[in-house]
């Protein structure tokens, strides 16, 4: 009797073990589903956004995985058909932030770097902040000399009226504020800090050092160069995570939306940086457009048209950009 029960017990057992390898097995998704390693996760919602951080990877707060495109050689092609229909030099780097898959047209080609070189110079006051060199929270007086109408409308105030670190980055990422430049680089000399780009290019992947025995030059840059930078900030890889994150919380607050944010359906998020040199009638516009699920980086120039003639090239990339990683 006792070996009976002992048979019944083991019977039991087994179904027991086996329905629960049955239900576990249901319970878990299947790696066949033609759908099962694509994430529908937003690379700029849930995770990255819950901790305050929704303009960075989300890699570098949450170990997420996002959606992923193979094929851009279609984009390239519509990319170089529409440089074609422009007489002037013009430029374009792509990058797509899932899979850093990149194309370039012209990406090293040297243009006048106007203001976007605003973007290292942000770059690295957080960085000597980092290094406790200065706070943010510090305050500085307008001086005569900081003043400059050519960009910008801070010079308004007049010499004598004081900001904080924290404002002046912000007045000049927001509204490529010069008088807000030229305060910073006074703030960085004062510190003793009379090359504050050297670091961040280098740190970039700057292709132009300077010969040996001269100064270093930083009128001119690439797009490829320049994308790094918007790269290093949206991986928090040179500035701390919410350096980064406040940089391009600024960045996305500008209003210039002629270019790169003219090609992009209202309410999609643009961290972008301009720059207008009209002495030679270089334009160009910078940055990280956050598409659902599928940001990308996108760096586009024109030299020698004008303004509306730029600004339509600009845009008209950046449209077929955005609906070619839309539909794929």
């Amino acid at each position: 009797m006792k070996k009976k029960n002992i048979i019944i017990g083991s019977v039991i057992g087994i179904v027991i073990l086996i329905v629960g390898i049955v239900i576990g097995y249901f319970a878990l998704p299947q790696s066949d589903s033609p759908t099962a390693a694509v994430s529908s996760t937003p690379a700029i919602s849930t995770a990255s956004s819950s901790s305050g951080y929704a303009l960075l990877d989300g890699g570098v707060v949450y170990n997420s995985t996002e959606h992923f495109i193979v094929n851009f050689e279609p984009l390239r092609i519509q990319m170089t058909n529409i440089q074609k229909q422009y007489s002037e030099p013009t430029y374009v780097y792509f990058e797509y932030l899932n899979n850093t898959a990149s194309i370039g047209l012209n990406s090293r080609t040297l243009f006048t770097a106007a203001s976007t070189i605003k973007v290292p110079l942000a770059m690295a006051v957080y960085k000597m902040a980092e290094e406790g060199k200065l706070k943010m929270t510090d305050t500085y007086t307008l001086q005569q000399s900081d003043l400059d109408d050519n960009f910008g409308d801070l010079y308004k105030v007049g010499a004598g009226q004081s900001y904080t670190i924290e404002q002046l980055v912000s007045i000049m990422l927001e509204n490529s504020d010069n008088t807000a430049m030229n305060a910073l680089l006074s703030i960085l000399k004062n510190i003793g800090i009379t090359d504050p780009f050297a670091d961040v290019y280098d740190a970039m992947g700057w292709d132009y050092p300077p010969d040996f025995g001269t100064a270093p030059s930083y009128i001119n840059i690439d797009l490829h160069t320049l994308s790094n930078m918007f790269t290093s900030l949206y991986e928090a890889t040179y500035d701390n995570v919410p350096d980064s994150q406040a940089m391009l919380s600024y960045l996305t607050q500008t209003p210039f939306h002629d270019e790169i944010v003219a090609g992009v359906p209202s309410g999609i998020t643009v961290a972008h940086k301009i720059g207008v040199a009209d002495q030679n009638n270089t334009f160009s516009d910078c940055g990280i457009v956050y598409a659902p699920s599928r940001p990308y980086l996108l760096c586009v120039g024109s030299t020698g048209a004008d303004t509306q003639t730029a600004d339509r090239f600009i845009s008209q990339v950046s449209k077929i950009t955005y609906q070619y990683i839309i539909n794929n």
